[in-house]
């Protein structure tokens, strides 16, 4: 549907740009023969030769018209860009509406089916104490959907922030991680943090960050692949690499993960749940911290997300 409106949109557009430069080439076409014919009387009128003034006015009209024409290209260049551009933001609002629908409907209904189990049935401690744990799974998932909504809308609304809290990089990765290995026991997740790194930074920016990417990593990746959480200073600047042995992202889809609500594959035929705004959370997060963010491919297979921040003095 919004495919079939693009089209339709840009057809008119493009009809439109034909039809005003038939028009400028006709108009300019009758006013170079006009001014031919009444040059031609004045000749005859007068006795002296006006054709070098002809020539000139015909110039003239030629470099105006060119002028014209060059500006109304570049007008219907932006005017095209710019509706792509809105349309593929429509598209991509409309999924993450369908996405943000589904992942609220799912969570919850898992939660009330487990209170209304607990609540009808006596089962031992053990089969309690598993529905407690999915229970709280879910919950996790939907707080995190519902922080991950309110940060994007607070990282679009923000244009600068001193950002000049000392925090220990070591300290947050680590605490991260390990409340994430106690949630997916079933899950390898391995870490390999050098201690005492600091960053001048704000420290839920970055537990966000270390969120977003590993929930990305065990989205993405096979249960029974390990997942790797590595901290080091390269020539003493920190760097921060999340590594998964999925199915990697490939090479032109690599800069798009980024964008807003953007997700690889259709979502239709997507079975991986999200709603493509953790990515672009960790690029902005990053940025705001001074640093950059890097794809890279992980050997044999799989993805290497590649942090680094500013160097600091420790």
């Amino acid at each position: 549907m919004a495919e079939s409106k693009e089209k339709r949109t840009l057809f008119i557009l493009y009809i439109l740009g034909i039809y005003i430069l038939f028009q400028a080439s006709w108009w300019a076409y009758h006013l170079i023969d006009l001014n031919g014919e009444m040059y031609e009387m004045k000749s005859i009128m007068t006795g002296i030769d006006h054709s070098k003034i002809y020539q000139t006015k015909v110039w003239m009209i030629i470099g105006e018209g060119s002028i014209f024409l060059i500006l109304l290209g570049i007008g219907f260049w932006q005017i095209k860009k710019n509706i792509s551009k809105e349309l593929r933001l429509a598209r991509m609002e409309k999924t993450f509406l369908l996405s943000v629908t589904h992942e609220l409907k799912t969570p919850i209904a898992a939660v009330k089916l487990f209170l209304e189990t607990l609540k009808t049935r006596k089962l031992q401690p053990e089969q309690s104490a598993k529905i407690i744990e999915d229970a709280l799974k879910e919950t996790t998932r939907l707080q995190t959907l519902s922080e991950n909504i309110l940060l994007a809308t607070r990282l679009d609304q923000m244009r600068e922030k001193l950002l000049d809290e000392d925090i220990e990089l070591s300290e947050v990765i680590q605490q991260c991680t390990t409340r994430y290995r106690s949630l997916f026991p079933d899950r390898k997740i391995e870490m390999r943090i050098q201690e005492k790194i600091h960053i001048k930074g704000d420290v839920q920016f970055i537990q966000a960050m270390t969120s977003n990417l590993l929930e990305n990593a065990l989205k993405y990746s096979p249960s029974h692949e390990p997942i790797e959480v590595i901290l080091k200073k390269e020539n003493g600047i920190p760097t921060l690499e999340y590594r998964d042995f999925g199915t990697g992202i490939p090479g032109e889809e690599k800069q798009r993960v980024f964008e807003k609500f953007y997700r690889i594959g259709n979502e239709d035929t997507r079975k991986t749940k999200g709603t493509g705004l953790g990515l672009y959370i960790v690029r902005n997060i990053v940025k705001l911290h001074g640093g950059s963010i890097e794809i890279e491919p992980n050997i044999p297979h799989g993805s290497i997300f590649k942090i680094t921040l500013p160097k600091t003095l420790n």
